[in-house]
């Protein structure tokens, strides 16, 4: 499966129909896999392409004669709109939030890396609130880089309530798992964990070999 960073290199002009294929093969990537059987998950179409755009939720298509073409800040809305749908978020909230966002902000919403400033419609479903800021400096160097994800901010608990579990991931790794803790909701997003905490075991693993040799 391609993923949006490879797309994004391909500079794009699309048919209507070429938009809504690689859509569909990237949307999976960016729900929560326990929507899997709701009715957002449905396919996107070319007449749910019109439909949001006839509702000012995405950019008016380009015109090359009397063909429409559609560019990858096209494809970033609809993904985008399609991930806000499913959070719970109604339509009145996501109005124009597609269209006034640029490209880098787009992304960040969609990979977890930047924090959404509207009420859901659901509160239940605010993950996308709970996202950590992409830091400036690492969006200047690698904008399509996928951002690191940690734990979403929840006010910190009283002693007394506050619960770790211990689980033994493999001989001389162990993970410490919060009560409060909310695991990522999507593929990306959980893949970005993963990277995240491979890069933290990564570095303690060179400091090691760094004290050993001094």
């Amino acid at each position: 499966m391609r993923t949006l960073q490879q797309v994004a290199q391909l500079d794009p002009h699309w048919s209507l129909e070429e938009l809504v294929q690689i859509a569909n093969e990237l949307l999976p990537q960016f729900l929560p896999e326990e929507k899997a059987h709701t009715r957002v998950r449905e396919e996107v179409t070319p007449r749910l392409v019109r439909h949001y755009t006839s509702q000012g939720m995405l950019d008016e298509p380009l015109k090359e004669g009397r063909e429409a073409r559609y560019t990858y800040r096209h494809l970033l809305q609809v993904l985008l709109v399609r991930r806000l749908l499913t959070e719970g978020y109604g339509a009145s909230v996501i109005d124009t939030l597609a269209r006034s966002k640029p490209d880098p902000d787009l992304e960040a919403l969609l990979q977890g890396g930047a924090q959404l400033t509207v009420t859901p419609a659901n509160p239940a479903l605010a993950f996308l609130q709970q996202i950590q800021q992409r830091q400036p400096d690492a969006a200047r160097q690698a904008p399509f880089s996928p951002p690191i994800v940690s734990p979403p901010p929840i006010p910190s608990p009283s002693p007394s309530t506050t619960q770790w579990t211990r689980l033994e991931v493999l001989p001389g790794l162990e993970l410490h798992v919060r009560s409060d803790f909310t695991l990522p909701t999507t593929s990306q997003e959980q893949q970005n964990l993963l990277q995240h905490i491979l890069r933290i075991l990564t570095s303690l693993a060179s400091s090691k070999r760094r004290s050993s040799r001094s």
